[in-house]
């Protein structure tokens, strides 16, 4: 008899073996954050964490692929587990676009070590900043099936904790949420991802149909930026090679400035990686008295555009130039519109100063599951607390309520996605 074939699930595996063009045309719609062409560069600039990835197969070529990575000691604390619990590093860093979290309950966190949550599987690209699953196939029970799979597999090989840090609200991945809830785990707010629909038929016909402040705002933003005396170019593929290192520089420059770390060398063996793969990347360049002052690394993949990374030499341009918005926001969705792109998906960082711009938010969570069953109750009301705090940072909470905890990254750049 017939019938729906099996979905097969294995975990702690490798990257399915897929080039760029195999990633175009199989795993068309993913973020490319989360193929194997961004994620083997990863694998070989973060030594520290281990691959332990989830594939689900069904039929002949049919692939889903949840990327995990299992880190032994305490890594970076965007990557930290206890960092989702309100736990502050000692080194004062800050989660991505974070806020201040509660003192007390950091010093909770703190005294149990780490040996409740260390070894650790972290889900998703660690440097693409998305917890979510690549697939070309679909079940409503597939996101079920895997981690339902995958977190009593990780327990059995010592894992203490799963953090699924960046679940994007996209149409979904709630299922993935669920899914952990259904294992013994929590989730709680991270914050938002910025994205914009191109809906007009030109760059003029869009910024005609924003509403005057925000109309006003993008020109105002180009005149600064000329008024700096900053030249903007764009350049694409083997041309953007003689510039990694610099792009690398600066983009850590400017997550040094919004409280993140990252390395350099992460940057230019991930990009390096994308040039010799082959895949459509751009970037646009701003020169003042004929040095590099500012860049953006942008990534196209089918109808849609990635700004990445962004970094900014803020001692050559100033504080306030309106260079980040005429880089970052406003020469992409201009080549986006003509080349008849349908979204430009900017991800987090700098969620207030995009939605002045007209972009639209999508909710991120983060989910977690400890093995430890007695810890599971307080570990859901530290996220609690989390997520608490980061509403209060991103403008959610009630007015009666608000405390001032700024968001760390600011206006003048982000920390995880576009600078």
């Amino acid at each position: 008899m017939g019938g729906a074939p099996r979905v097969v699930v294995s975990t702690g595996r490798g990257l399915p073996d897929l080039d760029w063009e195999g990633e175009l045309a199989d795993l068309t719609d993913v973020f490319p954050y989360l193929g194997p062409t961004w994620l083997g560069a990863s694998e070989k600039a973060l030594t520290d964490l281990q691959p332990w990835h989830t594939i689900a197969t069904r039929a002949r070529g049919e692939l889903a692929l949840l990327p995990g990575y299992v880190m032994t000691v305490p890594p970076v604390v965007d990557h930290e587990p206890r960092t989702y619990l309100g736990w502050q590093a000692p080194t004062g860093e800050e989660v991505c676009c974070g806020a201040r979290t509660d003192a007390c309950i950091s010093d909770e966190v703190d005294a149990l070590g780490t040996e409740p949550f260390f070894p650790a599987l972290l889900l998703g690209s660690p440097l693409g900043y998305r917890t979510e699953v690549a697939y070309n196939f679909w079940t409503p029970s597939l996101m079920a099936q895997m981690v339902s799979e995958l977190v009593p597999a990780a327990f059995e090989q010592g894992i203490k904790c799963v953090v699924a840090p960046w679940i994007s609200g996209r149409s979904g991945n709630d299922a993935l949420v669920t899914a952990f809830q259904q294992v013994g785990g929590h989730s709680t707010f991270w914050g938002y991802e910025d994205y914009l629909r191109l809906d007009a038929d030109s760059w003029d016909g869009h910024l005609a149909a924003l509403p005057l402040k925000k109309r006003q705002r993008i020109k105002s933003d180009v005149r600064r930026a000329e008024a700096a005396g900053v030249h903007v170019d764009r350049v694409d593929g083997e041309a953007i090679r003689p510039y990694v290192t610099r792009i690398a520089e600066l983009t850590c420059l400017n997550r040094e400035k919004n409280g993140a770390g990252e390395e350099p060398a992460h940057i230019v063996d991930v990009l390096t990686a994308l040039l010799d793969a082959r895949a459509d990347v751009r970037a646009y360049l701003g020169t003042k008295d004929g040095a590099v002052v500012a860049t953006c690394v942008v990534i196209r993949k089918h109808h849609r555009l990635f700004p990445k990374w962004a970094g900014f030499d803020y001692a050559a341009i100033g504080e306030r130039s309106g260079i980040y918005f005429a880089l970052v926001l406003d020469a992409p969705v201009r080549d986006a519109y003509a080349e008849g792109l349908r979204t430009v998906e900017f991800g987090a960082g700098a969620h207030q100063a995009k939605a002045l711009r007209g972009c639209e938010p999508r909710p991120v969570t983060t989910a977690m599951v400890v093995s430890d069953p007695e810890l599971r109750p307080q570990v859901a009301k530290w996220m609690d607390a989390f997520g608490a705090s980061r509403r209060v940072a991103f403008g959610d909470a009630p007015a009666a309520t608000r405390t001032p905890l700024p968001v760390v990254s600011g206006g003048s750049g982000a920390c995880c996605s576009d600078g």
